[in-house]
Formats: C-alpha cells, sequence, structure tokens
C-alpha cells in the first residue's frame, strides 16, 4: 500500500510460563465432523474414550491428507466457534479471524484502511497469521481453496468478504508452515473455513450492532434452509449485510490531528493556531487534517499566501498576504505558531471507515451412491463499497499581476465506488477401493472467478491549464477565494472533473485427486498414505480507464493493463508412520512426513518441498509434538504482470527535506542536513518521475523453514486441555513493493542513514547549475528482499465442566513474539533501522491474548470475553527530541496497552432465540501518538489494528427456527 504500516531460542522467563499456563489453552481438531453444540457436549465422553480401544470413524482433519480414527495432527490447531465470535459482538469472518492471537499480533487490513491504498483494492478484508502478510496465509474453504477477489492490478490475497458467516460451522487454523500439505501461499499456515452440512429447519436470523457515539453501524439478516433425502442431502442460503460509515466527525480521536508535544514543565507546547480559524471550533489542528487555501510561489516553496485574517490585501493576491518566512519556531519566537488554514468544516465527513453492503447466495449439496459419493458447492457474492474523502489539488499556473508562477493549493472531492461480484463452484467425487477397508479416493474440481469495477471522480489533467504538465490555460481563475477554500469545489470539478472507471478480473481454476490408506501394519499400527496430484490455473486482468492508461488524470501515475496468467502441476505425499506404542514412557510415537514438487510456468525450473512431524503420547494426559518444514511461494501474478506505470510527483509531494528546518521529524533534520541539502531548500524543479512494474524475469520464489514444538496436557482429573507451542518462521527471498514516498522517506526519516532505500532514486547535486537538490527520477518495482523471522510461543486452553449454577466453559488463547526480524536490504543499517526486529514496534504487541468465559444455565447463556494487546511503541523514535527549536521537549511515542471486554446474554426457547449485548463495554478508546511517529487519521495510529474506533457498540441477534 502507498501508506505503509511500520517494519537461536530466547529463554521465556519460567514465571511467563506458569502464569500463562493457568489461564489458557487449545483447542483441537478431532470432532471436525460434529457441530459446535456437540463438540462441547460430547468432550468429556470423547476424552474419556482416549485412551481406549474403540473403533471410531475415520474423519479428515486440517492440516492433514489422511484419514486416520482418533488422529491428532502433529500442527499446532485452532478451532474457531462461529457461535461463540458472535456472542463477543463479531459479525464478520475477517473479524472472527482478525482478533484471533495468531493473527492479532500484528497489523490486519480491515475496515480501518479505507482511506488507503492496499492490495486488492478499496474495502478487501484479508488475514495475515503471525504477520507474514495475507499473501502467505492460505485460505480454504472446506480443504479447497478459493481464488481470490478485489479491483485494480494488485488483487492476489483472499478477500474474507466473500465468505457470509450464515454458513460457517466453524473455522480451523493451522499454525504452522503447510506447503507440503496445501501448496503454495501456506508459509505461515492455513485457515480452513468449514461450512454448515445439515440444517434440520428452516432458520432465519437477524443481527444488529450499533455504537454508542454513532457511526459504523451494521446490519445482518440471513435465510437458511436444507433437505435431507435418502440418498443425501441439499441446503442453501442467503445472507445481506450493511455496515454504515464511520466519519472523522463522529469521534473525537479522529476529528482533529494535533502535535501532541509536552514541554520541561510537563505542559502542552504545540505550535499555536493563528490561521482565520484561530479561536473556532476548526481551530488547533496543527498537525493539518487538510493542508489548502494557500498559494506557494512555485520557484520558492518558502514564500506562501494565506487568508488575512482582517481581510487585508498584502501581496498580489486579494484578501491574502504572506505568512513569516521562516515560520515561527522556539528559536525565533516566544511561542511557536502557525498562520496556514489546516482544517475545513467539511473535512468531517471524511470516512475513516468505508459504507460497505454485501449480499451472498450459497448453495450445496450432497448425495450418495451404490459406489461413490457426489459433493457440489457453490457461492456467489456481491459486494459494494463507497468512499468519500477529500484531496489537494495544486496546479501550476502563471499569475499575470506580479508575472510569477505560484501553486494554489484546493480541496478537491475524492470519491470512489467499488463493485465486486464473486463465484466460486466446487464438485467432488470421493469413494472406496473395492476389496479394500481403507483405501479411498476423490476427484476434486473448482473455478472460481472475481470481476470488480472501481469508479473514481479524478481530475483530468490536459483540461487544467497546469503548466507544469501540460501547455494551455487555466479554465478558471484558481486564485478565487471560492476554489481555495472548498465553497466552490463542486463548480470545479465540473470544469477539470472527470469519472474514470477501470475493471479486474481475476480467474482460478483447480483439479486434484487423492487416493489416502493403509500401506502396511507395524507393530504400533497401521502406515497410512496419502498420494495426489494437482493443477492449477490462474489469470489476472486488470483494466484501467482510457484516461489513466494515458497518462492525463492529475495527480496519479499512468497505469498500463496488468495482465498474465500461470500454471502449476504438483505432485504430493504424507505418510504416518506409527513407531512404538504401550512402551514405558511412551503411550504411542508416531512420525508424519510429507511432500510437495511444484512446476510453475513461471518460474524456469521446479522445486520441491517437504515436512516431517513427532508425536508422542507420553502418558495419556501428556503429549509432545514437534514439526520442521520448508515452505515455498512462487511470485504472484500481479508481482510479476504489474503493469507499467509511469508516473509524476511534484517535489513538494515526495521530499521531505524540502524546508527541513521547519521539521518536526528528529531523522529528517539530521539526515537532510547530512545530504549537503540547505534547511531552507524550497523544492524548485520539475516532477520526479517514477517508473513501477511488476517484477517478472527478474523475481524468484520465496522460500521458508518453520519449526514447531509443543506440550499438550490434558489430565483425566478435569475437562481440560492445555498447550503451549513454540515456533519459529524463517522466510527468505520475500517478495515487496517499496512505494515512492517510503522509498525517499526511509532514506532520509530514517534512523540510519545512509541506507539501501536512498540507491532507488536519482538526486541532483547541491551544486547542480539547473536544478540544484530536485529528485529526478525514481524506481519502483517489484523485489525479493532479503528475510525476515519470527519466533513465539502460542498458549492454548479449554475448560468445560457441569456445576449446580450451570455449565461452564472457558477458552483462552495467548500469544507471546519473541522476535519479529524483517530486513528489507542485507542489515538492518542498509534498511534504514536501527534494529530490524519489528516487536514492540506500533502495530506488532509482544502479546495478545483473548479470555472467553460463557455459562449456559437452562435457557439462558452467559458470555464474556476479554481481549488484551501489549503496549507497543515507535522504537526508532527518542521520546525526547527538539521541536520547532524547543529542546527536550517530549513526544507521545507510544500506543498503550489494552484490554477491551465484551458480554452478552442469549436466551433460548424453543424454536426461537434473542441474544443481546455490548461490545468495548467500558467504551475504551484508541490510544493517541504524536505527530510523526506512525500513519494516523488524527492521533490515532493506523498501524495499530488492534484498537477499535468504533466504542461501546450495543449489539443483538434474534433467531426462529421454522
Amino acid at each position: 500500500m502507498s501508506k505503509s504500516t511500520n517494519y537461536g531460542l530466547r529463554r521465556l522467563p519460567l514465571a511467563i510460563a506458569v502464569i500463562a499456563a493457568l489461564q489458557a489453552a487449545p483447542a483441537f481438531a478431532q470432532d471436525s465432523l460434529a457441530g459446535d453444540d456437540a463438540q462441547s457436549d460430547n468432550k468429556a465422553a470423547a476424552k474419556s474414550e482416549a485412551t481406549k480401544t474403540k473403533e471410531l470413524d475415520a474423519i479428515s482433519v486440517t492440516g492433514s491428507l489422511l484419514k486416520r480414527p482418533e488422529y491428532e495432527t502433529t500442527s499446532p490447531v485452532q478451532v474457531i466457534s462461529i457461535d461463540k465470535s458472535i456472542s463477543a459482538g463479531k459479525f464478520d469472518v475477517a473479524d472472527f479471524l482478525q482478533t484471533s492471537s495468531a493473527a492479532a499480533s500484528s497489523t490486519q487490513i480491515n475496515n480501518q484502511f479505507g482511506g488507503f491504498v492496499v492490495e486488492g483494492g478499496t474495502g478487501v478484508q484479508t488475514v495475515s497469521l503471525r504477520g507474514l502478510g495475507a499473501n502467505r496465509t492460505l485460505i480454504l474453504l472446506d480443504g479447497q481453496r478459493p481464488g481470490p477477489a478485489g479491483t485494480r492490478g494488485q488483487v492476489g490475497s483472499f478477500d474474507l468478504n466473500v465468505i457470509p458467516k450464515v454458513i460457517l460451522q466453524r473455522i480451523e487454523i493451522v499454525k504452522d508452515g503447510s506447503s507440503s500439505i496445501y501448496g503454495s501461499d501456506a508459509v505461515a499456515g492455513a485457515v480452513n473455513l468449514i461450512t454448515r452440512k445439515s440444517i434440520d429447519k428452516p432458520i432465519m436470523d437477524y443481527s444488529m450492532s450499533v455504537p454508542q457515539h454513532g457511526g459504523g453501524e451494521q446490519f445482518s439478516a440471513s435465510f437458511a434452509a436444507g433437505k435431507d433425502f435418502s440418498s443425501g442431502s441439499i441446503i442453501g442460503a442467503v445472507q445481506w449485510d450493511r455496515l454504515n460509515a464511520l466519519e472523522y466527525g463522529d469521534r473525537d480521536f479522529l476529528r482533529c490531528a494535533q502535535d501532541r508535544i509536552w514541554g520541561t514543565d510537563g505542559k502542552r507546547i504545540d505550535r499555536e493556531d493563528r490561521s482565520i480559524l484561530a479561536g473556532t471550533k476548526l481551530g488547533g489542528c496543527s498537525t493539518g487534517n487538510l493542508y489548502a487555501n494557500t498559494i506557494i510561489n512555485y520557484f520558492n516553496a518558502g514564500i506562501r499566501y494565506i487568508p488575512s485574517p482582517d481581510g487585508r490585501t498584502v501581496g498580489p493576491f486579494p484578501g491574502y498576504r504572506p505568512r513569516p518566512n521562516p515560520s515561527r519556531n522556539y528559536l525565533n519566537s516566544p511561542q511557536a505558531y502557525y498562520e496556514d488554514v489546516q482544517n475545513f468544516d467539511f473535512f468531517n465527513t471524511t470516512q475513516a471507515i468505508n459504507q460497505r453492503e454485501r449480499i451472498s447466495l450459497y448453495g450445496a449439496s450432497d448425495f450418495g451412491f451404490d459406489s461413490f459419493n457426489w459433493k457440489t458447492q457453490w457461492l456467489y457474492n456481491r459486494r459494494e463499497t463507497t468512499t468519500h474523502g477529500y484531496r489537494q489539488f495544486f496546479p501550476a499556473v502563471f499569475n499575470e499581476t506580479d508575472g510569477n508562477y505560484y501553486q494554489p493549493i484546493m480541496p478537491y472531492r475524492d470519491d470512489q465506488k467499488v463493485t465486486v461480484d464473486y463465484f466460486y463452484g466446487s464438485t467432488k467425487f470421493d469413494g472406496a477401493f473395492k476389496g479394500t477397508d481403507s483405501w479411498t479416493w476423490e476427484i476434486n474440481a473448482s473455478y472460481s472467478r472475481s470481476d470488480g469495477d472501481y469508479t473514481h471522480n479524478d481530475i483530468q489533467t490536459s483540461r487544467t491549464g497546469d503548466l507544469s504538465r501540460v501547455d494551455g490555460d487555466a479554465p478558471v481563475n484558481y486564485f478565487d477565494p471560492g476554489y481555495l477554500s472548498g465553497e466552490r469545489m463542486r463548480e470545479l470539478e465540473n470544469y477539470i472533473g472527470v469519472n474514470t472507471k477501470g475493471n479486474t478480473t481475476y480467474d482460478q481454476a483447480i483439479v486434484n485427486a487423492v487416493v489416502t490408506g493403509n500401506l502396511f501394519a507395524l507393530p504400533a499400527g497401521d502406515v497410512g498414505a496419502a498420494f495426489g496430484v494437482e493443477y492449477r490455473h490462474t489469470k489476472i486482468d486488470d483494466q484501467p480507464d482510457a484516461l489513466t492508461k494515458a497518462g492525463d488524470i492529475w495527480g496519479y501515475s499512468s497505469a498500463q493493463e496488468t495482465k498474465g496468467t500461470d500454471n502449476v502441476r504438483e505432485a504430493f505425499v504424507e505418510f504416518d508412520v506409527p513407531l512404538l506404542k504401550n512402551k514405558p514412557g511412551i503411550e504411542s510415537l508416531s512420525v508424519n512426513l510429507s511432500g510437495r514438487a511444484f512446476k510453475y510456468n513461471s518460474v524456469a525450473d521446479s522445486d520441491e518441498v517437504w515436512k516431517a512431524g513427532l508425536n508422542w503420547q507420553i502418558i495419556p494426559s501428556l503429549r509432545v509434538r514437534g514439526s520442521i518444514g520448508t515452505s515455498y511461494r512462487a511470485p504472484g501474478l500481479y508481482e510479476l504482470y504489474l503493469g507499467d506505470q509511469t508516473g509524476y510527483k511534484a517535489q513538494t509531494a515526495i521530499d521531505p527535506c524540502i524546508l527541513w528546518g521547519d521539521s518536526t521529524n528528529s531523522f529528517i533534520l539530521q539526515n537532510c542536513a547530512a545530504a549537503g541539502i540547505p534547511s531552507n531548500y524550497a523544492g524548485g524543479g520539475g516532477s520526479a518521475t517514477i517508473y513501477s512494474q511488476g517484477g517478472k524475469g527478474d523475481l524468484t520464489p520465496e522460500t521458508s523453514k518453520a519449526k514447531t514444538l509443543g506440550l499438550v496436557w490434558t489430565p483425566e482429573f478435569a475437562n481440560l486441555s492445555v498447550a503451549l507451542d513454540y515456533f519459529d518462521y524463517n522466510v527468505r527471498g520475500e517478495i515487496a513493493q517499496l512505494d515512492e514516498y517510503d522509498i525517499i522517506n526511509g532514506c532520509y526519516g530514517s534512523a540510519v542513514y545512509p541506507n539501501a532505500f536512498c540507491d532507488q532514486f536519482i538526486r541532483n547535486s547541491p551544486t547542480d547549475p539547473s536544478s540544484p537538490n530536485t529528485i529526478t527520477t525514481i524506481y519502483n518495482k517489484y523485489i525479493n528482499i532479503n528475510r525476515e523471522r519470527t519466533r513465539g510461543y502460542d498458549l492454548q486452553m479449554n475448560y468445560d465442566s457441569d456445576f449446580s449454577f450451570g455449565k461452564l466453559s472457558l477458552e483462552a488463547q495467548v500469544t507471546y513474539t519473541m522476535e519479529d526480524v524483517m530486513q528489507l536490504f542485507d542489515s538492518a543499517a542498509e534498511s534504514g533501522l536501527t534494529n530490524s526486529d519489528q516487536v514492540g514496534y506500533i502495530g506488532r504487541p509482544k502479546t495478545v491474548g483473548v479470555l472467553s468465559a460463557d455459562l449456559k444455565r437452562g435457557d439462558w447463556t452467559f458470555s464474556y470475553q476479554a481481549s488484551y494487546v501489549s503496549s507497543t511503541h515507535n522504537r526508532d523514535l527518542d521520546p525526547t527530541y527538539t521541536y520547532a527549536g524547543y529542546q527536550n521537549a517530549a513526544r507521545d511515542i507510544k500506543a498503550g496497552w489494552q484490554v477491551l471486554h465484551n458480554a452478552s446474554v442469549a436466551y433460548e426457547q424453543g424454536d426461537w432465540g434473542i441474544m443481546v449485548g455490548v461490545r468495548n463495554l467500558f467504551d475504551k478508546a484508541p490510544d493517541l501518538v504524536s505527530t510523526g511517529v506512525d500513519n494516523r487519521y488524527g492521533n490515532t495510529p493506523i498501524s495499530a489494528s488492534q484498537y477499535d474506533w468504533y466504542g461501546r457498540t450495543v449489539f443483538a441477534r434474534v433467531q426462529y427456527k421454522f
């Protein structure tokens, strides 16, 4: 995205391990075919049978291709209950997954990123396990791969918007590298969305959530029905939901961005607002909600004309006067202040969370015949996302009054609409081989298509008269205060505005076949095996608007089509080998071995991955499990074929060294000075040329190695399961694109200078005779970066028991991340960092946890959930620095820890039920940070997606069965 979020085994203190073991532990997947209620009710019975020789039906478990009686996978698997998630006030599949501990330890692309450019386009919602990225987390639907959805040229990750919650029974997360089991993309693990297999009665469901402070209301209605026959069953469902926009004006913490700086006496020393807004409800937004209503001298950016509070004219523009140059700071004035206009009344309507509406249709069938079974599944989803915001328009124009060139800065509406139609269909045939009691076969085929339109109100360059881009006269007088202030914004759109429309399609077709069974018997049991082959075909076709292709859209790069295909052929195998059984200290010991070979058309050579796992049941209540294996991710279609884009950005839009003497960023101050750039450099010269494209011909596949080691405790004296798992992922050659803004700021805004970012662009020398210090060229394409390694612990707990006051169920999950090293280049210094370890940075908390408690008493169920996130901060910044000439000023670089509480009560009576609850019970607002600490809405850090922007929210759910 163009506005980016932040980038041996350490000893875990025994105290942490002991305390955590008392409060958290695992959910297992051995009850895969049972419903949520049945899973809970039968858990004790299943546990008591675990040590007996009772024959159970073979079942499929996420994380393995094999079907085994009483099979427990060597991979750590976490189960998410849909009903429990809803009882905590979560109504989206994205909410279910992104709040799990394996995901909440990193920034997630959710509805809070509506104003940012993200892969997959506006409104997409994805999940990233372990912070390794959504394109390294494989999403499955009943064990099969549905294709991605979205708009623009960077579609590649699965969009959780397409899955309606009405069809889901539960979600299983495999928390280790799984490429040997599921193929490329499962670098961080796999998420299996498991659907409902039968519906005994038609059921209607209505749910709603309404924030106390307004904005962000969500409504959902669904209907599901099924029919059982003697030879099979069919089910169908429809769901509609709507999310209302949350605007800046709806929340105090979004409404007004401020510097948030404290002096040595502990009092705020923010620059004072002495603009025409001073003393009004719009004043005091020192960081700037929207900077406009200003006229800049094109060849000397230090000369700026601003509206006069008393209406006097000083200079060539009626009602405007020059602001102080240099700006007033604590070196040249007793009080630092600014006079620029940095806020507007209409800006409060900007959407922090965009409006979204979705409708889904789903159907499935399951029929058995004499020698085989036939299953089908299809899904249609339509999503409409609308955005509303504002941007700057600053053309270069000639002023006849004084014969100079200027850039008047005007506000301009920035709205967009995205419509995505998504279809997924699959069919499966399976059966048993005659003459054997263990060997089965299955053949799967699936197809998905995403068809998305994106429309945007743009500015047509050829109509602007912007002399830095085209020849010609301006269509209107841009120096008119009505245009500068936004009062005549709609009129301005009539002169220079144009609606553009692009279209993106993404197709995926898959065929695979698997046979499973027992090869032979060993003294400890049967050797299980699975063999399979798979073929996948993918195709992307993004067609931007003709004006965009022609480079006739002001302020944006020209974009060509992104078009390409890829095919992959795979063969895979898995073995489960029992080694010992019923020996002293060894109830059972088995190893699991799997491997997969790849051949992508887009990659010259074939490759293969493997995984080895160990299951050691020491005693009936104690088990050790572990795995080590490799994973692989070939470059995605958009990473290979992103259409060549040649863009132009004004120096003022990309260069942080312009007037760096006025900057409040300590790194900018020291690094721009080190580059020999004068502190009053005004940024003259033409626009920089930006070259960006896919990396076909240069990119190589990512490779990784993942290790897990876990201890599982299931004591016989209580219906309790506890697991502690260590994880270690090491990814080499990650594929990434460095945005032009990030490249320049990575050079000058980093703790270490110079660094490898500085090699990605060309800047004229300070002695250049024509354009000293001007940035002329920026190179931005997909590249293989150095590596990322993340290590830590997962702790999980399940407990339930019947008491005289009711049935109590407890679940907890905690993730403790020890290290998450990400190096773009060969060292931290080359990457512009003092430390490559991301843990503790904003959006990357060291510890996250979720605790859920349910008490069922007769027809009543009382539910409570608490989620914890530890504090984070910008580790590259010193909280004490020089602010606007004030030495030893203090800034807030910390996003504090939080605990959010959710509670609900449900009543069920026969065929109907009702639930009411409150999310964020104590109305906890996001913690705020100072300017320059993180990307922000207001002073709310964007990277901290763990925070809740809605506030205290009342939610309700009503169900009725016919």
